[in-house]
């Protein structure tokens, strides 16, 4: 009897030392001096299965250069996972947490299932704002990768679960969910908003779930993804001055893609560089330090290039799904010179993580 006590009160010993140990690795951890970042302020953006192709198209059938394609440094990204031909899952988990994964993954090990570390989750920990914005729902695959951590794209309850812990000042997107849920975050903290009515500038932790995000003629209950992103700067600018870290994802490039409606593909593109171009603009206005990221998670459809606007019709699909194309990242900042990590023709998809950390400063 008195060797089990004894055991018991050994092991109770070793917890509360082993507790107390990793509270006081916590405490002495230092956070960034964002004084000393590279660009403090960095936002990525995401087009969701968008290709080369996807952008030349939508530029020659409205006239006009998209936003984020005069940007000066361009080079070529490849996205497959560790699958092959990569899903949104494995892509954002490399672009979020620098790690290839399996398709469905979502941030998460396949083999060990230990979760990846992202760089929102980074960013909290060096005291920066951080948020997630997309136009898909927000448990899509996309957004998840920044935001959670969960071993099916597919399993919303997990990831919903996941992100309700999660250190993000916002997450904005679609989607209809339970009052269940709802107050499963509000208790985490969140103000749970299904209008941009509910939403302000005030430091509280956001999480909006509306009917849908539309290309365009948006309002407060379908707000258009331009909309959104305008707000996240704002909230960003009002509560984190010195420093965030933003990822906006325009969804629907894909999903139109996916059923081959290239009308609706490209209007949805448009709404995507008018979002950049509103980012930039407020940016530059009222900002010193910030960098901007346009990539994809890859291509879908296999869409050819047409040489005149009346070739642009839903033929130019070769698939309905996605394909191993290489994609465009854009690089647009208020730095002198452009990072080294850009200066390759071809980079891997995991570098937008690295970049990420560099122009942060985070290590």
């Amino acid at each position: 009897m008195k060797k089990k006590l004894f055991a018991s009160f050994f092991v109770l010993l070793l917890t509360i030392c082993i507790v107390f140990t990793f509270v006081a690795c916590e405490e002495e951890y230092t956070p960034a001096d964002h004084s000393n970042a590279i660009t403090p302020k960095v936002v990525l953006f995401i087009g969701d299965g968008m290709g080369v192709n996807h952008t030349l198209n939508a530029e020659l059938y409205t006239g006009e250069q998209a936003y984020f394609s005069s940007f000066a440094t361009v080079t070529m990204m490849e996205t497959n996972s560790l699958s092959g031909v990569t899903d949104s899952a494995a892509a954002a988990t490399a672009m979020a947490t620098g790690n290839k994964g399996y398709n469905e993954y979502i941030a998460i090990d396949k083999t060990t299932s230990a979760n990846f570390v992202s760089i929102t989750e980074l960013a909290k920990r060096d005291r920066y704002g951080a948020g997630v914005v997309t136009s898909d729902e927000i448990t899509g695959a996309t957004p998840s990768g920044f935001s959670a951590h969960a071993k099916s794209r597919n399993n919303n309850a997990e990831i919903l679960l996941s992100q309700e812990s999660s250190p993000i000042d916002l997450l904005l997107g679609a989607g209809k969910y339970s009052s269940v849920y709802q107050d499963r975050f509000k208790k985490q903290g969140w103000t749970w908003a299904t209008s941009m009515e509910g939403l302000s500038t005030q430091r509280n932790k956001f999480v909006a779930s509306f009917t849908e995000v539309v290309p365009e003629d948006g309002n407060a209950t379908t707000p258009t993804l331009t909309q959104l992103a305008t707000y996240a700067i704002e909230y960003m600018e009002a509560n984190y001055p010195t420093g965030y870290f933003l990822m906006i994802e325009g969804a629907k490039i894909d999903k139109a893609s996916h059923k081959n409606d290239v009308e609706t593909m490209i209007k949805n593109h448009v709404d995507f560089s008018n979002a950049i171009k509103a980012v930039d603009q407020k940016l530059s206005a009222q900002s010193e330090g910030y960098s901007l990221i346009v990539t994809a998670d890859h291509e879908t459809g296999g869409l050819q290039k047409a040489e005149t606007k009346d070739q642009i019709t839903n033929d130019l699909y070769t698939t309905k799904n996605h394909t191993d194309a290489k994609v465009k990242l854009y690089f647009k900042s208020t730095l002198a010179t452009v990072p080294e990590i850009l200066n390759a023709d071809l980079i891997p998809n995991t570098d937008v993580f690295l970049l990420c950390k560099f122009l942060l400063s985070i290590q």
